[in-house]
């Protein structure tokens, strides 16, 4: 298993089949996809891509603290599931944060997906809230300050 930086075009065959199931592809490309900024991360087991993460620099500032960059699109392909990619992905993000200078990231995870983001040191903020077209989130805080 590897984690490294990919391009654009890479995520997008993997959030269409994971998150925007039966949707167009256009629903598959996010605001600040092609930003310099911008992190696109594969997890790769036995050289094919299996899963990815997205990270935007899109500030948000919670309860008077800044979080700077926003994970996005996290998703790992049905038949690579229960190899622990995601836990894998999870586990890499401290140190490439820290080599990247970002402190606090947040997210808006599906519902489905609290009990794992909180696995990771992530709080839940607020209450839970719905994405059109693609379901229940919630907003999750981690602080690696």
């Amino acid at each position: 298993m590897t984690i490294k930086q990919i391009s654009v075009a890479e995520t997008i065959p993997i959030r269409h089949a994971v998150l925007r199931k039966n949707k167009p592809i256009e629903t598959c490309y996010f605001t600040g996809d092609y930003l310099e900024s911008t992190f696109h991360l594969g997890v790769f087991l036995d050289n094919n891509l299996a899963g990815i993460c997205t990270l935007v620099n899109n500030e948000k500032v919670i309860v008077q603290k800044l979080y700077a960059y926003q994970l996005r699109g996290m998703a790992i392909l049905d038949q690579f599931q229960g190899n622990k990619l995601g836990k894998s992905l999870m586990e890499f993000l401290p140190e490439f944060l820290k080599t990247n200078k970002i402190l606090n990231i947040w997210c808006n995870a599906r519902v489905s997906a609290v009990d794992f983001y909180q696995k990771f040191g992530f709080k839940a903020y607020g209450e839970p809230f719905e994405i059109p077209y693609v379901g229940p989130h919630q907003l999750m805080l981690k602080s690696y300050e």
